[in-house]
């Protein structure tokens, strides 16, 4: 039979009325009712094909009164992006969602744990490992794991840090792996976390591919680059904008520059605080931000609705981290527009890009 809300409590439907949801996504078509049963599930999707409801709305459903749920996930922007989903998802079920992550005061974190351990952590590997061992998180009463973006997460170095902190959970467990893509390093983990017997979820829907207009724009130099980019925004100055570029001086001299000459613009790079990412964050999501300049790390993991245009200001070097860029928009099948600036120097880069393509085709 095939999976409706319906077949879900009041209260999560309820959660989900509210949250405009009236039907599964494919991806939480599949996963759900292998989730309700209790089985470890590797779900295999992309960001914005609602991965985070196909592993959420299982656990706030199943979720036991002394149980609790542990999500690690790779950055602070993805952390709390998930931590505020399953606050929606939990809004009639008495279920406590907390995050946990750098660049935050550890002393609150501390405070707040000393009053109560939440029903669900959501976190980064590093905060949380800090706070195992510290003494403040124990996890003896957690039944429920979920490595969101596991293959960032390894990109990242946090492969230790997992162990570390699995090794600390209870081995009666259902685990939750997420992940865009499986490669053989994901796999072994899987085996070594998960049950005997766990299942591989992936839907490639023809409704949720992203529908992306790639476009290679030349210049001459690097110097014309910034001339081309005004020209872009300028032509689409009503739309969300996510420009990437190599480095974090690059995104601030690139945010200057354009703020001097009246665009609406911000940066995000990983020398921000985290109050101020946060308000960058809060002004592009609400629109009140068009343009956001950012650089790879501190852009992992984002899900932002609206983004129409990417503008890769720099080539990448690396193939995968061209197509998680433009992976911004186009979301749920949405139509989307990535544009290359490419100068002489980047050739090199623009060819991988390239023949990279022409082997996932």
């Amino acid at each position: 039979m095939k999976f409706t809300f319906n077949q879900l409590s009041q209260r999560l439907q309820s959660a989900l009325e509210d949250m405009e949801f009236s039907q599964p996504t494919p991806i939480q078509e599949e996963a759900i009712p292998i989730a309700l049963e209790g089985k470890d599930l590797l779900i295999q999707a992309r960001t914005g094909t609602g991965k985070t409801g196909a592993f959420g709305i299982p656990i706030i459903e199943r979720l036991n009164r002394g149980e609790r749920a542990l999500i690690l996930a790779p950055t602070r922007e993805l952390a709390i992006q998930i931590r505020d989903h399953l606050r929606d998802l939990a809004r009639y079920s008495k279920v406590s969602v907390f995050s946990f992550y750098g660049g935050t005061s550890v002393g609150r974190d501390l405070s707040l744990l000393e009053k109560r351990i939440p029903d669900v952590v959501v976190g980064t590997p590093g905060r949380i490992k800090d706070l195992i061992e510290r003494g403040a998180l124990k996890l003896d009463t957690f039944r429920y794991l979920v490595l969101d973006e596991v293959d960032i997460m390894l990109d990242m170095g946090f492969r230790e840090d997992i162990e570390w902190i699995v090794s600390r959970m209870p081995t009666e467990r259902q685990t939750f792996f997420v992940s865009a893509t499986v490669p053989s390093e994901i796999k072994e983990i899987a085996k070594k976390f998960m049950r005997p017997g766990f299942e591989h979820v992936s839907v490639e829907s023809e409704e949720l591919k992203p529908r992306i207009n790639e476009i290679v724009v030349r210049t001459r130099s690097e110097i014309h680059k910034t001339e081309e980019l005004e020209r872009i925004l300028k032509e689409n100055e009503d739309k969300k904008i996510i420009v990437f570029v190599k480095m974090k001086r690059n995104a601030k001299e690139l945010a200057y520059q354009l703020k001097r000459k009246g665009y609406n613009v911000e940066a995000l790079h990983g020398d921000m605080t985290q109050k101020k990412r946060e308000t960058v964050m809060k002004l592009f999501r609400t629109g009140r931000v068009k343009v956001l300049i950012a650089t790879d790390v501190a852009s992992r993991g984002l899900d932002i609705e609206g983004v129409s245009l990417i503008i890769n200001f720099h080539l990448p070097e690396d193939p995968r981290v061209y197509t998680h860029r433009i992976g911004r928009t186009g979301r749920l099948g949405r139509e989307g527009t990535a544009i290359s600036l490419v100068s002489p120097s980047e050739k090199r880069n623009l060819w991988r890009i390239e023949k990279h393509r022409e082997k996932s085709a």
